[in-house]
């Protein structure tokens, strides 16, 4: 069962009635009964106790209490990473956000085929995750951009990292940091050389070469050590 639940807005203290899609999750598929008490979250930080006073299948009534607020944590990742297969994708998603990435970057690459934009799975995987290792803040995740087009994004983090097997491994803590991580068969010589030439230094992650989704976590840890 999941620790929280996210809604787009956090209700005030008092009654609140549910007839969406968590409600359904709710009352149909938890089966939840009153005096049940779950954690309501907007994903920004802001968080409420609530008790079920009464639960059907598409309806639940719920009696919210005071909202609680804790800011965001002082260390935050960005990851961006090349599109794995769909459901490796998925998987990433998920895990990473346990990690607690703050922002994930999919991206496109030569050795990458075109999977479109599926943000709506991507958050709904994201959420969920979330909610199951009680996070306070959900992530942020990019529409897909090519690999030249997020290098010229003004908005990355200053401290950059390409991960690479062997290598350095020590890297020096930052507040805030954007790892990059490559497809399988890593990035062609033009592509290592634009992320080099955009600052990005290399970040070893063990004798061996991972798949993207396990680079992206073990990269992620280190970089929240």
């Amino acid at each position: 069962m999941a620790r929280r639940y996210f809604l787009t807005d956090l209700p005030g203290p008092g009654p609140c009635r549910l007839d969406d899609e968590l409600a359904h999750h709710l009352g149909g598929v938890l089966r939840s009964r009153p005096g049940d008490v779950v954690r309501l979250a907007d994903g920004r930080g802001h968080s409420a106790l609530a008790t079920v006073t009464r639960a059907e299948r598409r309806c639940v009534e719920l009696e919210v209490g005071e909202a609680e607020f804790r800011p965001r944590p002082d260390r935050s990742i960005h990851l961006a990473f090349a599109l794995p297969r769909h459901n490796r994708t998925e998987w990433l998603f998920e895990h990473a956000t346990e990690v607690g990435v703050a922002v994930f970057w999919p991206l496109q690459s030569e050795r990458v085929r075109p999977q479109g934009d599926r943000s709506e799975r991507w958050h709904k995987i994201a959420a969920a995750a979330a909610g199951q290792c009680d996070r306070d803040w959900l992530p942020e995740i990019r529409t897909p951009l090519s690999l030249a087009e997020f290098l010229r994004q003004d908005d990355l983090p200053a401290r950059r990292w390409l991960a690479t097997a062997g290598g350095p491994k020590d890297a020096a803590p930052a507040t805030e940091a954007l790892l990059l991580v490559g497809p399988e068969g890593g990035w062609t010589a033009a592509e290592r050389a634009a992320a080099e030439a955009a600052d990005f230094a290399p970040l070893g992650l063990g004798p061996h070469v991972l798949r993207t989704e396990t680079a992206a976590l073990v990269g992620a840890a280190l970089l929240l050590q």
